[in-house]
């Protein structure tokens, strides 16, 4: 670790630790006080939220730009359309982003902003919706809409001036604006996988069997009177290390895994007159095509099995092996 600073000597760690649990705990009561002085018009922006048939355009400008693309991203992964549009851009060209049926938030502590005072005004012209979120009361609350006023005291900052539990505020919030109408207008898990598709939960609430599983010439499929060596050649050779035994229109008969050619082994060289038919385990656990991924490996984990045949009907279309569940990342609960 890098030597401390003479200036700094004397400054134990329990000093430091509790400097910074001051600063946690002044924000915590930020928070507090939103819950106690809540705005009363919160419910009509939320109504609002709902009623518009175009997205959400929240915008900012520094830590409120900031947190302005944190709720854009946020009510984005809720079912909720929005983008961030920084004003600078929208008055270079980027206003036209912005549709008759969409909605434009503001969010300004202090409830100014020159880039806004020409914004706002351009946007009421075309009769577009907009709501200004702020800590004080400042110009833009007369230009928007609406203005929802947060309850607010002083930054958790030394100084009083750097954004912390203003910031901290809005974020908390607009959390609650997205969660509220998200919920209100029904999203639920299954969407929210929809748009997180490479997350755990759209892995297990999309991913079926037929997208992971081995097809077509991949399959070890095996005849019930074909012999043992032939059984050997093929289950080496498609490297799945099982066999399929079907009929002549690819209708399950039986299963043969590894564990089951070495118990046959142990009947010594009369292993060698064996037919597939003598060695298979009938009726195997099957799987329809469209079972959800994750489902299949609840099957595997409850029966203590590494791979299911996929059927339609009596067909058999494939074969899922534990290792292309492990690769695609699907875990149980």
């Amino acid at each position: 670790m890098p030597k401390v600073s003479s200036r700094f000597q004397g400054i134990d760690a329990a000093t430091i630790t509790n400097n910074l649990i001051s600063i946690v705990a002044h924000e915590a009561e930020a928070l507090h006080l939103l819950t106690q002085q809540f705005p009363q018009n919160a419910y009509n922006l939320v109504e609002l939220m709902l009623t518009i048939t175009g997205k959400v355009i929240f915008s900012g400008i520094g830590k409120s730009g900031l947190i302005a693309q944190k709720l854009a991203a946020t009510a984005s992964s809720l079912g909720i359309p929005a983008i961030f549009l920084h004003p600078q851009d929208a008055l270079h060209g980027d206003l036209g982003a912005i549709q008759k049926n969409d909605l434009f938030i503001v969010l300004s502590k202090s409830g100014s902003g020159t880039d806004f005072e020409y914004i706002l005004p351009l946007l009421k012209a075309q009769n577009i919706p907009t709501c200004l979120i702020c800590c004080h009361h400042g110009i833009l609350n007369t230009l928007a809409d609406m203005a929802v006023v947060l309850p607010f005291k002083n930054e958790a900052c030394t100084l009083n001036l750097a954004p912390t539990s203003s910031s901290t505020t809005m974020l908390a919030f607009g959390d609650a604006l997205a969660v509220v109408t998200s919920t209100l207008k029904g999203f639920n898990k299954n969407d929210f996988a929809r748009y997180h598709p490479a997350g755990d939960l759209g892995k297990r609430l999309l991913l079926n069997v037929a997208t992971l599983m081995h097809k077509s010439n991949a399959l070890p499929f095996i005849y019930p009177d074909a012999s043992f060596q032939e059984l050997l050649i093929t289950i080496t050779s498609k490297k799945l290390g099982v066999g399929i035994v079907v009929d002549t229109n690819n209708h399950l008969l039986g299963f043969i895994s590894d564990g089951d050619l070495r118990r046959a082994c142990n009947q010594g060289p009369a292993v060698f007159e064996k037919k597939a038919a003598d060695i298979m385990i009938s009726n195997p656990k099957s799987i329809p095509g469209d079972m959800l991924a994750c489902k299949a490996l609840e099957i595997m984990e409850a029966f203590n099995i590494t791979s299911l045949i996929v059927v339609e009907g009596k067909t058999v279309i494939g074969l899922l092996h534990i290792h292309d569940l492990i690769k695609a990342g699907i875990r149980g609960e």
